[in-house]
């Protein structure tokens, strides 16, 4: 069976981003959300998942802000920022507990958690704070072959994090990985035809595919995406009835929360 987990990263982070996931799970095909629990809009993002239940919400990890590669270069070389890592993930995943939610998932911004000193410490908190699944971003290079058009391809950064992820997969023990996880290579590109594309080669078993959709009307990307990814497109994408019908066409289940994940 082909099993298909669809998510919306940065809930939480304004206002426009939350109506846009809303908007996507009600009428689209959207079934998670990952909160950023630590931002303006995250007290908003709960009350709405709240009366939303058919959107399941995980923790969207945040190790930092921007500039991933010194922050990266900081969890490897220096002590007292690897001394960190542990209650600054513990923080945020008691914020969200605190929240009255029931986490489905763990991510990371900016892919960051898929980081040698951070992955297994996650791992390890997810299985302590009973979180039953993680990201890890894998497969997406040879989904998107065929795939000509124009627009960003995050080719060297989704060589080193598929990489890391091949290399970290086996730290997760007793926490579900998802097997593939497409998003990385046009983030803030995820046009309706390259998710077309993307649900026409999916392979048997669960993938995952994440969005950042925004409601700004004045977002919507052609080439090259927003600064922070955000965009119209996606949300246009992910309510496209296009997508619906591919869905049945390549007999696709779509994963709701509460349904059972091969653990394999």
């Amino acid at each position: 069976m082909k099993s298909l987990i669809t998510t919306a990263d940065d809930f939480g982070l304004n206002a426009a981003v939350n109506a846009a996931v809303i908007e996507a799970c009600r009428d689209g095909i959207l079934r998670f959300a990952s909160l950023m629990v630590d931002h303006p809009g995250a007290e908003e993002a709960v009350r709405l998942a709240k009366e939303t239940p058919q959107l399941g919400v995980g923790l969207h990890l945040v190790m930092c802000e921007d500039h991933p590669e010194a922050w990266g270069a900081r969890y490897f070389f220096l002590p007292k920022y690897r001394r960190g890592i542990e209650p600054k993930i513990r923080a945020q995943i008691e914020k969200f507990l605190s929240f009255g939610l029931t986490p489905t998932h763990v991510d990371g911004h900016i892919n960051l958690h898929v980081h040698p000193a951070i992955f297994p410490v996650l791992a390890r908190l997810a299985k302590e704070y009973g979180i039953p699944r993680l990201r890890l971003p894998s497969g997406e290079f040879s989904a998107k072959e065929g795939f000509a058009a124009a627009g960003r391809t995050a080719s060297v950064e989704g060589v080193v994090l598929g990489t890391m992820g091949k290399v970290l997969r086996g730290q997760a023990r007793g926490v579900y990985v998802t097997p593939r996880t497409y998003g990385l290579l046009r983030s803030g590109l995820m046009h309706e035809d390259y998710v077309c594309h993307l649900l026409s080669r999916l392979p048997d078993g669960v993938t995952e595919i994440y969005f950042h959709p925004t409601s700004d009307p004045g977002s919507a990307v052609t080439d090259t995406p927003t600064r922070g990814h955000h965009t119209i497109t996606e949300l246009r994408t992910l309510t496209s009835p296009r997508l619906r019908k591919a869905l049945e066409d390549y007999g696709i289940r779509l994963v709701r929360p509460g349904d059972s994940l091969d653990a394999r």
